[in-house]
């Protein structure tokens, strides 16, 4: 028990002694408990050399077998009483033992703190988990009503999905989580991977390919901006933007240094698509950071099983000049302004030629691909920085990040980081500084995309048509 002391008859009760003298002497006695340990052992100790030593004294001296054997008994004697002695100490010590501890002693934590998120202030469970309640409430069914995930004697499905959304929101450590929730080490790391495991399993549902068979509305808003030159409608269609990002990493220690990109620090290269709306419609994780984007995007056609799907003839993705200009990934022009921000420190003087002007046209539209991860960097803490999870669940956390990011935008009801990204032509830099990705691999490389001369011809031929068309349309406009 843990007020047993003053009960144990180690501490006298005194009747004329206050209360608080009481508390005192039994704060006394527990101080007191290691003192008891250490006599007891030391105690223990020389009695067993003592013993030791007078047994070898009383052998060499004794003249006869019968004073030998008296001296035997004498020793023995002493030394059980020792013994005794010691034991006794140590029994009183266990008694007297300072009380343990428990580690998680606060009522704030499990289901009170899930009903607090759940149907406190808005603000509240949006800054935690980066959705609404309403949105959360959904996904939480989803995984339950599926059987990915089931509620447990101590934790339904809400906590369980908390846990995780807050470590992957907030980049909360394991140590962080269990004071947080009230949970031991084990069971956040035991749910984080559970829930983790079942998020992965949403992918084929949230991450839909493209649909190939209708022009993009966005494209189509745009209107003449990006109409007709990246519609063609039943002649030509673009179907989304093609990037690469790193995502920092832990890689494991036999092969580290493959993972250390050009900046010098470890990553996952990730590859991702994403339509005009800003969703993402197919990602691969997995890469290590040494490898290039071009090399990451021909094992993702080479290989069936990843399930890039490659559109008919006529479609085509943009992608930037770290790819090359071929088959169904349109490229800007290299040697050429391309980014937005340095058209914007021009301070408005116009294109010189027809090749700026696609350029400057095709970045604004690729632009949707650095908004998307853009937001999906800002949601998810746990993307900037590194985590210590093994690789194998490092590698899944970012496609689990782009299934959340997905199912928030069907759900988005004024969802303010969509909001604040869904800024056409913007530059990430002008949108939010603190959560600019900086480039990673040289654009200048191709390393193994496939170069096959006649798709690269063609798409060389059907870039300089556009071009040439846009420019014509430009200079009449600037003219008249």
């Amino acid at each position: 028990m843990r007020h047993g002391v003053s009960a144990g008859g180690g501490t006298p009760h005194v009747a004329s002694q206050s209360q608080p003298n009481n508390k005192r002497s039994a704060r006394n006695s527990q101080t007191r408990v290691p003192n008891f340990m250490e006599r007891a052992m030391d105690r223990l100790v020389s009695s067993i050399e003592d013993h030791g030593r007078k047994r070898g004294t009383a052998h060499h001296r004794a003249g006869s077998p019968m004073d030998s054997d008296a001296s035997d008994d004498d020793s023995d004697d002493h030394y059980f009483r020792h013994v005794v002695a010691a034991a006794t100490l140590l029994c009183v010590g266990f008694v007297y033992r300072e009380p343990s501890r428990q580690r998680h002693t606060s009522g704030w934590g499990g289901r009170i703190r899930v009903d607090y998120y759940l149907n406190g202030s808005p603000e509240v469970i949006y800054d935690k988990v980066r959705m609404s309640s309403e949105a959360f409430r959904r996904l939480s069914s989803i995984l339950e009503e599926r059987g990915l995930l089931q509620p447990t004697v101590n934790l339904n499905v809400d906590e369980q999905l908390f846990i995780f959304l807050i470590i992957l929101c907030q980049n909360q450590t394991n140590r962080e989580a269990q004071d947080h929730w009230q949970r031991s080490g084990s069971t956040v790391s035991e749910y984080f991977t559970k829930v983790l495991e079942a998020v992965c399993q949403l992918k084929v549902d949230f991450i839909p390919h493209p649909d190939f068979t209708a022009v993009d509305p966005h494209i189509i808003a745009g209107g003449n901006k990006y109409s007709p030159w990246f519609d063609f409608v039943n002649l030509k269609n673009c179907v989304g933007a093609l990037d690469g990002t790193h995502v920092p990493c832990v890689p494991p220690r036999e092969t580290a240094e493959l993972y250390r990109n050009r900046k010098g620090y470890f990553s996952l290269n990730v590859l991702a698509v994403c339509s005009f709306d800003m969703r993402f419609t197919y990602m691969l994780s997995g890469w290590e950071g040494s490898a290039h984007d071009a090399r990451v995007l021909a094992s993702a056609l080479d290989h069936p099983r990843k399930r890039f799907l490659i559109p008919p003839p006529g479609k085509f993705y943009l992608i930037d000049s770290g790819y090359a200009n071929n088959g169904c990934f349109m490229a800007p022009y290299r040697g050429t302004t391309y980014h937005l921000q340095e058209y914007r420190n021009r301070r408005g003087r116009g294109f010189r030629n027809e090749r700026e002007l696609f350029n400057y046209t095709h970045s604004s539209l690729r632009n949707v691909i650095e908004r998307t991860f853009g937001v999906w960097n800002a949601r998810f803490r746990i993307l900037k920085t590194i985590n210590r999870y093994p690789i194998e669940k490092q590698v899944k956390v970012p496609v689990a990040c782009a299934i959340i990011h997905n199912f928030i935008h069907m759900y988005r009801n004024g969802d303010r980081l969509l909001d604040q990204y869904s800024q056409d032509g913007v530059p990430v830099v002008d949108i939010d500084p603190q959560n600019v990705e900086e480039d990673v691999n040289d654009n200048n490389n191709h390393e193994g995309q496939p170069l096959n001369n006649e798709p690269k011809l063609e798409m060389n031929a059907l870039r300089d048509a556009r071009a040439h068309t846009m420019w014509a349309v430009y200079r009449n406009r600037r003219t008249s």
